[in-house]
């Protein structure tokens, strides 16, 4: 069954900022966007970020993921995020080009999206997130500017990690 999130275009990460009603400024609590040149490509990025069992080591604030079947539109999986469990869905799935994911609990909801644009010589990554409800105690404390700097930190990972030559398969 798809995720009724889960439909092509909900992605805010485009040019034309076309977001979810409920991820807009009025309805969040952070947001953070970042964007890096990563000499590696396209393809070799995306297999990063779809490979959502692999993100407790690279992206600091996941700690566990458990992904029951494939990734693609629609599908569904578990992230625990500042200590949160989060039900998480893909609502983007566009290869070597854009990922997006929904995340929500009864404290917290998340929304993540990347966009990938070939670029000699390599790939420009734009990645936006968006957080609501930081009604818990983990997140309550924590900063803006911390948000954006582990947001940055996760961009930074993310290009050292595929610059290395290691698929992420």
């Amino acid at each position: 069954m798809t995720h009724h999130r889960a439909r092509r275009g909900v992605s805010w990460a485009r040019r034309d900022i076309h977001r979810p009603a409920d991820f807009t400024p009025a309805y969040t609590e952070s947001s953070a966007h970042g964007e890096a040149v990563i000499e590696a490509s396209p393809r070799r990025v995306y297999a990063h970020l779809v490979d959502v069992l692999r993100w407790p080591g690279w992206v600091p604030q996941v700690r566990r993921t458990h992904v029951p079947g494939e990734i693609r539109v629609g599908a569904a999986f578990e992230i625990e995020m500042y200590g949160i469990r989060l039900d998480a869905v893909v609502s983007e799935y566009e290869p070597e080009s854009r990922f997006g994911w929904i995340g929500s609990s009864p404290d917290l909801s998340v929304y993540q999206a990347w966009i990938l644009l070939p670029l000699s010589p390599g790939t420009q990554v734009i990645a936006r997130k968006v957080e609501r409800e930081l009604n818990t105690a983990p997140v309550r404390d924590v900063q803006a500017e911390e948000i954006y700097y582990a947001h940055q930190d996760t961009l930074l990972r993310l290009k050292r990690l595929a610059e290395d030559g290691h698929p992420s398969a």
